[in-house]
């Protein structure tokens, strides 16, 4: 019984990482074989029967705890840890399938389906460099009971964890040791051609996939071709490869993928009002696709149309509410609109969802200003400072940063935030207001007289800037250049200068 081979279930390919159909046990089966272990509990084929009936039935539980019964029997009982490993993936626990999988090959070295299935749960588990060595070894071992499929995915898994790991050329070599094995299928040609782009040799596959074109109305074929020109920086070209796709292929859901990235290209390209127009195609054509929405959002957001862009966001959250990136970016347009708490509650979403620390980054800071918006500004001061020591050189966190130390009365703070802006980004009048606020804040006079110097310099028609630097030559006791810069800021309309001169002159 260990080292029985019969066992009939395999996985699916690794980027699938589920598992091939197995027969479904009837109740009527499921209770003979429990009537039999009442007389023959000791009975391994027993144990293993009823697990299989039970992974077969979707009862993962009751069948881990099947095979648990038989390994207590036999623990050289190979099928039995095949089978426990099935029904822990089946119910979510990857690692204890692990262990299972690991026991396999460990008892039985020469199965092709521990090897295989260990594999595919390592590339589950996210360990590219153990699953490939995995795959080789159920390559390796690929006997009399490996069909011509399982061969062919075996290469498939070792391909997809290559690509995984950036080792494009050779994921390129497993995906053509597959086509060979299973000699048909558009997908694996298009899987080996787009690894041979990865590594570098788009221009040697373009003449493979102008014959795959010829074949097969599919999508991705011209969406490869798209890429490859436009790494040559034919940008033309690949318009017009996408083009000629949208005409070929009738599928509704095709239609929308080719739309999108037509309108992703468009928008890298700079053309934002072609881009809308293929975004909102998608849309039209693919109403449940949410990145047609999203994108569609994203593009608005970019152009100023934030009203748009929320009308936009807002239906890709309803179609996949489970999306970070889209909630993210809901959130940006409600901020980009002043709405506080919508942009409150939504980066919070979306913070749940995300994993992306550049992401989490972004959406902390949306937070910290919404937080700010509604007058909270201790909390976000701790957010603004969250995104800051996560990126220290971002110039808008760092602004933020002093703007909710300043409003809470922090200006030494709030100085050090604006000090550090400054540095990077030197071009900046909205952090110069800034940092000459916080100077006249904390008694700084030489200093905000710099800033406010350098500012009507660059802006003769900065009447506040004149005011502001009123008030630091007053405050150094230099009455006659205040009057001056009050003067001229009284003559650029500002009545706040000719209220000072009216109280000091």
């Amino acid at each position: 019984m260990g080292n029985k081979i019969g066992w009939a279930g395999k996985l699916l390919l690794v980027v699938l990482a589920t598992f091939l159909p197995i027969s479904i046990s009837t109740a009527r089966e499921i209770a003979d074989l429990l009537r039999a272990l009442q007389e023959q509990p000791d009975d391994v084929s027993a144990w293993v029967a009823l697990g299989t009936a039970y992974v077969g039935a979707g009862q993962f539980v009751l069948a881990r705890d099947a095979f648990l019964e038989a390994i207590a029997v036999d623990h050289l009982a190979g099928d039995a840890h095949f089978g426990l490993g099935l029904a822990e993936f089946g119910r979510g626990n990857v690692q204890a399938a692990l262990h299972a999988f690991n026991e396999v090959v460990r008892l039985y070295p020469q199965r092709f389906d521990g090897h295989y299935n260990r594999a595919v749960t390592l590339a589950r588990l996210g360990n590219p460099d153990e699953a490939v060595q995995a795959f080789h070894d159920a390559i390796t071992q690929a006997g009399p009971e490996a069909t011509g499929s399982d061969k062919a995915n075996a290469c498939l898994g070792l391909a997809s964890q290559l690509k995984a790991a950036g080792r494009f050329s050779e994921a390129a070599s497993f995906h053509g040791s597959a086509l060979n094995i299973a000699a048909e299928g558009v997908d694996l040609t298009h899987s080996e051609a787009d690894a041979l782009y990865q590594a570098g040799w788009g221009l040697e596959v373009l003449s493979e996939l102008a014959e795959l074109e010829s074949c097969f109305s599919d999508y991705r074929i011209g969406i490869l071709v798209s890429d490859i020109y436009v790494d040559q920086g034919q940008f033309d070209y690949a318009l017009q490869s996408l083009d000629r796709t949208l005409h070929r292929v009738k599928d509704s859901q095709d239609r929308a993928n080719i739309l999108v990235k037509l309108g992703l290209l468009r928008r890298e390209l700079g053309r934002a009002d072609e881009a809308i127009l293929a975004f909102q195609q998608a849309a039209e054509v693919s109403p449940g696709f949410w990145e047609a929405h999203y994108n569609l959002g994203v593009i608005y957001y970019e152009s100023g149309q934030s009203r748009n862009a929320v009308e936009a966001l807002e239906v890709a959250v309803e179609v996949n509410p489970e999306s970070g990136e889209a909630l993210l970016a809901l959130a940006m347009a409600y901020d980009q609109l002043s709405l506080g708490a919508q942009a409150l509650a939504t980066t919070r979403s979306a913070l749940q969802l995300l994993t992306d620390p550049l992401l989490i980054s972004e959406a902390t800071f949306i937070l910290g200003r919404a937080m700010y918006r509604q007058r909270d500004y201790l909390g976000a001061a701790q957010e603004f400072a969250q995104v800051v020591t996560a990126q220290p050189d971002n110039a808008l966190a760092q602004l933020w940063s002093g703007l909710a130390e300043y409003q809470q009365g922090n200006y030494r703070s709030a100085v050090q935030y604006y000090e550090r802006a400054v540095q990077l980004d030197p071009g900046s009048a909205e952090v110069q207001i800034n940092l000459g606020s916080a100077y006249l804040a904390v008694e700084r006079y030489q200093d905000a007289e710099q800033v406010y110097r350098l500012l009507v310099q660059q802006n003769p028609g900065d009447a506040e800037s004149f005011y502001n630097l009123g008030w630091a030559l007053l405050s150094q006791n230099r009455r006659g250049a205040a009057r001056d810069a009050w003067e001229r800021s009284r003559d650029l309309g500002y009545q706040p200068a000719l209220e000072a001169l009216g109280e000091y002159f």
